[in-house]
This record gives C-alpha cells, sequence and structure tokens, in this order.
C-alpha cells in the first residue's frame, strides 16, 4: 500500500510543476531573460541525484502535515529536483548550487498550495469532462520532443498512465478553480506599464549580441595530432564548398557533432561572456553574412556564420508595452492567488512536523 501511495505522490509531482509554475508564471519581480545557448557545454549536475544530508532528515519522514495530508521529506526533495533540473536551463552552474535551500522552500510551500487547492476544488462545484482531459493529454502529447512518447516520458517515471491521468484531471481542475479566484482581476493598462518602465528603465537595457551558426568537428580523447590535422582539413574543405555556393545549414546538419545541427548548426542569439573566449572573439568580430576562418578551441574546430548583429541599446516602451502589460496582469493575477492560498491556509490546520525544518531546506 505505501508503494501505491508513493507512485501516486509521483504522478502528482510530475504534473505539479508544469501546472502551478504556468499559474505564476511572469510574476518574478524580475524581468525574464531570454535563454541562450551556452558553448561551455558545463556537464549535466544532475547526472548524478542531489544527496541529503545523511544526519538530516529521512526521505520517508513527514514534515508537514497540510488539512490531514502528509508531505514528506523525499516529497518536497522530489519536487525540489525537478525544478532544479528545469532552472539548470536558465541558471549558470556554478550558480545553480546556491539556489537549493530555497527552492526546498518554494517547493514545500508549492505542495502545502497544492493539496489547499486540491481539496478547495474538490469542495467546489467545478468538474472538469472527459473531454477538456483528451484535449489537454493530447496537447501534451504534441508537445513531447521527437523520438519520444508520453508513456516514454512516464515509465522513466515509473508512473502509470491511468494514475497520471487522474491527478492530471485535478490538476486542471485546480486551474478552473485559480480562474475563477482571479476572473475579476482587470489587465494591467498602458499607463502602469508605461510607470513599469521608467522605474525599472535599467531592466530594459540590451546589451550586444550576435546570433551565430557553427559546423563543430569535434575533439575527441582519442584523438591524435593527425586525426585532429584531418578533421581540420575536412572543416576547410567544407568553407570551400560554403563559399563556392553550399548551404551552410545543410552542411551544418549533414556534418555537425553539436547538438545545434539539428537547426542547422544555429545557436541562437548571446551575449558577451557566455561562449569560450576563442569562440566570442571570431563571432563578435565578424560582419554580418561572413563565413569565418577555421576556429579551434578547447571542443574542436568551428566555421561560424554571424547572422545578426544586435548593438547595445535599451529596448523602447513601443517594444515592450505588450509584453509588460501581460507581466504586471500575471503579478495581479498572482497577488490575488497568494491572498486565496493565505485565507486557506488561515482555515485549515498546518502542521510542520520539525523544529529542524528550515534546516531541512539547507542540506
Amino acid at each position: 500500500m505505501t508503494h501505491d501511495v508513493t507512485k501516486t505522490k509521483s504522478a502528482g509531482l510530475f504534473i505539479l510543476l508544469t501546472i502551478l509554475i504556468a499559474l505564476t508564471s511572469g510574476c518574478s519581480k524580475d524581468t525574464p531573460e531570454v535563454e541562450t545557448v551556452d558553448l561551455t557545454q558545463v556537464p549535466d549536475l544532475f547526472e548524478q541525484p542531489l544527496q541529503p544530508n545523511p544526519l538530516a532528515l529521512a526521505t520517508e519522514d513527514v514534515v508537514i502535515t497540510v488539512a490531514g495530508e502528509d508531505i514528506t521529506h523525499g516529497d518536497v526533495m522530489q519536487a525540489t529536483q525537478m525544478r532544479m533540473m528545469q532552472l539548470s536551463r536558465q541558471v549558470p552552474p556554478q550558480q545553480l548550487s546556491q539556489l537549493y535551500p530555497r527552492v526546498y522552500k518554494e517547493m514545500s510551500e508549492m505542495l502545502v498550495a497544492n493539496i489547499l487547492l486540491t481539496q478547495a476544488a474538490e469542495k467546489s462545484s467545478l468538474v472538469v469532462s472527459d473531454e477538456t482531459l483528451a484535449e489537454e493529454v493530447a496537447n501534451i502529447e504534441a508537445n513531447i520532443p521527437e523520438g519520444k512518447t508520453l508513456q516514454d516520458m512516464l515509465a522513466e517515471n515509473e508512473i502509470n498512465m491511468e494514475e497520471w491521468k487522474t491527478n492530471l484531471k485535478k490538476q486542471l481542475l485546480i486551474g478552473k478553480l485559480v480562474e475563477e479566484k482571479t476572473a475579476a482581476i482587470e489587465d494591467a493598462t498602458v499607463v502602469e506599464a508605461a510607470e513599469f518602465y521608467e522605474e525599472n528603465i535599467a531592466s530594459f537595457k540590451v546589451p550586444e549580441s550576435v546570433s551565430a551558426s557553427h559546423i563543430l568537428m569535434s575533439f575527441t580523447p582519442e584523438d591524435t595530432d593527425e586525426t585532429k590535422a584531418k578533421k581540420k582539413s575536412d572543416l576547410a574543405e567544407l568553407r570551400e564548398e560554403i563559399l563556392a555556393g553550399g548551404s551552410f545549414e545543410e552542411l551544418a546538419a549533414e556534418h555537425s557533432a553539436c547538438p545545434s545541427s539539428q537547426q542547422g548548426g544555429s545557436l541562437g542569439t548571446f551575449g558577451r561572456g557566455q561562449m569560450v573566449p576563442e569562440f566570442e572573439e571570431a563571432a563578435f568580430g565578424m560582419p554580418v553574412g561572413d563565413i569565418s576562418e577555421l576556429v579551434e578551441t578547447q571542443f574542436g574546430y568551428h566555421l561560424i556564420k554571424v547572422t545578426d548583429r544586435q548593438a547595445e541599446g535599451v529596448q523602447s516602451l513601443t517594444e515592450v508595452k505588450d509584453q509588460l502589460q501581460v507581466y504586471l496582469t500575471s503579478q495581479k493575477k498572482q497577488e490575488a492567488l497568494i491572498a486565496y492560498i493565505e485565507e486557506l491556509k488561515e482555515k485549515a490546520d498546518v502542521v510542520l512536523h520539525r523544529p529542524d525544518f528550515d534546516a531541512a531546506a539547507g542540506e
């Protein structure tokens, strides 16, 4: 029976972050930053799972009871791990570990909120039809990375499909409840957007950046001077082919050893300090449309094509007005949602079981 309960919680956690983070997206005090590709390719911090302090809480220890439902240290750890993996795509690796204590506390609060919102939604007259559930499942399936299926992803997490659907239906019900509780919130006005813009003008500074693609002949530990020379020669031949009219994108897709080959070699847009020095110097020193000479870095030999360049400057209010209105409206709804959750907390019996709960967040 314990095993079944654990799997049920796993299924809920699998979709909890997606639903609740979506409901509260855009609500940070800082304006969101555009994701970029970091060519330094730091090893995945999650190849080995985060380990708790062995002298502190055990996985099965109950840390909070919310209206009769227990949240264990393991539940919080699992949610924290999922959130940290999401953040790993946005936060530099050297800063990521410093966020762990804060994320642990945020996830414990999110799990409490999820229980309170679930119970409130189930007591309401709101319903999620089978048709709505089927549509949502179809939407999720349509956004799964190529080469994988929903069944594959659930199997990797040892989650039963029907169990997952049951939990998804609960989260959709929570979504309906949140929509109902925030429906009266008025959209942010142009005036409010302008005031925010003026008060936070520094946030809208745009650093110098370039958009570039590359073809990589990568080094391996087994490479000898001879094999490296062969790779250099092969890339030089590709350069001549491109200069003669060949498609950079097609050749990148066929020959590049970088995952960006799937996008025709595109690395997206990046600023200074995000690429290794040799690559950065070449990319920022090239005219748009040119093909570089061969560039050697610790990763191998690169052929670079700069497709766009953005000078340093400040985004105008016209450029960001619509985004700011969405952002500020989301903030208003977030504040209303937090107030509603606080009301639910005041009415519910929420018990912290360990006096060292804060210490658990820092393990």
